[in-house]
């Protein structure tokens, strides 16, 4: 594993889901002096929605812009996901790209996954929140400063309502008293970036009702053009 040190002047994608922990990597991965080239994010097999977030490709793209990396969309099922994956970063390291940067933080299972499928495509994987406590994760994104809306959230999670709400240190002191995992590490949550110190300019969003589907509450997540954000 590629520590955030050795990314100086290493031309980098980011794995991006559109939330919290995906934009602190970044974060800490250009303060390292590394060089984001690119930003890759999953979607459903039609190209519509986000892979783990449900979120619509727009609000992906408009963070993008912000960020002002290129992103690349790749549509997948879970059957051919990994297939589709490593060949997306064959054809990133075919541009110069050297690296990959991850937001996992301490799953062992995922890490070995991104070090696999990035050795696949002859890349070295970068893990800048790994093995660091996720109470200092969520305070760390926290403390930037950024901004972010939880747009998905497990049904047995106890906290009613939570998909839809700002994510603020109130908030996790409220997970951390329900006894949720406060970074959402092993599913919980779900985010959705609106704002940090890499955009341009604030991602406004329109949140909805949430709708259930299946074990989770998802939030009805639009960019809104008007500017005004809402939750």
């Amino acid at each position: 594993m590629m520590r955030t040190a050795n990314l100086r002047n290493v031309p980098f994608f980011c794995s991006w889901s559109g939330g919290k922990d995906s934009c602190l990597a970044l974060h800490l991965a250009v303060a390292a002096g590394g060089v984001p080239r690119r930003l890759l994010c999953m979607t459903a097999e039609d190209g519509r929605r986000t892979n783990a977030h449900d979120l619509p490709v727009d609000v992906i793209e408009a963070q993008a812009a912000a960020l002002g990396i290129a992103l690349t969309l790749c549509a997948t099922t879970w059957e051919d996901y990994e297939e589709k994956f490593v060949a997306a970063l064959r054809k990133m390291a075919a541009e110069g790209i050297a690296a990959g940067v991850f937001g996992d933080i301490d799953i062992e299972a995922h890490k070995a996954w991104e070090e696999k499928v990035c050795r696949a495509a002859g890349l070295r994987a970068s893990l800048p929140l790994w093995g660091r406590p996720r109470e200092r994760v969520l305070a760390e994104f926290l403390a930037l400063p950024a901004a972010a809306t939880v747009v998905a959230a497990r049904a047995d999670v106890a906290l009613a309502g939570l998909a839809g709400r700002q994510l603020t240190a109130r908030l996790a002191r409220e997970l951390a008293l329900a006894g949720c995992d406060v970074a959402g590490e092993h599913g919980e949550y779900h985010t959705a970036v609106t704002d940090c110190p890499l955009f341009a300019s604030p991602v406004a969003v329109r949140v909805r009702r949430a709708r259930r589907v299946g074990d989770h509450w998802f939030a009805n997540v639009t960019v809104n053009h008007d500017g005004e954000e809402t939750g």
